[in-house]
């Protein structure tokens, strides 16, 4: 059986992308990102969402260019994971806010962000999907 590669990089380029297209916004917006890090790490918000755009950004560029891929697998799985939490949590904290009226701006954020946490674990799926499998063909270190 032939594996074609250009479904491989198709998948590699849109995966990465998901990952390093909102690093600017993530940066500029620090105190942002940090308070959304600390939904899931209490302690050291600050320093586990410097850990957490360091994992995007390594587990984007091993997948994209097939360096370790498997590795770039393991460390997004676990990071969708915990960014599926969050969305499960902002959406409680949403819900939260129905009692002081706009209930239409509150079911949209419920929903956004449930769809972003399924949306995780969807992304959660293809990073165990590279952890298995690694980057396929034009990968230039497999592991």
């Amino acid at each position: 059986m032939t594996i074609h590669p250009v479904p491989w990089i198709m998948l590699r380029i849109v995966y990465a992308w998901l990952y390093l297209y909102p690093l600017m916004t993530l940066l500029k917006n620090w105190q942002t990102t940090v308070a959304t890090t600390a939904l899931l790490f209490t302690k050291h918000a600050q320093q586990c969402a410097r850990v957490s755009v360091v994992v995007m950004v390594i587990g984007a560029i091993s997948i994209l260019f097939g360096i370790y891929a498997r590795i770039g697998g393991i460390l997004l799985l676990f990071f969708n994971l915990g960014g599926a939490y969050i969305h499960y949590r902002l959406a409680d904290q949403a819900e939260g806010f129905a009692a002081e009226g706009n209930t239409t701006l509150v079911n949209l954020a419920m929903v956004g962000n449930v769809s972003s946490a399924q949306k995780n674990f969807v992304l959660a799926a293809v990073a165990f999907f590279f952890m298995v499998q690694g980057s396929g063909p034009w990968s230039i270190a497999v592991m």
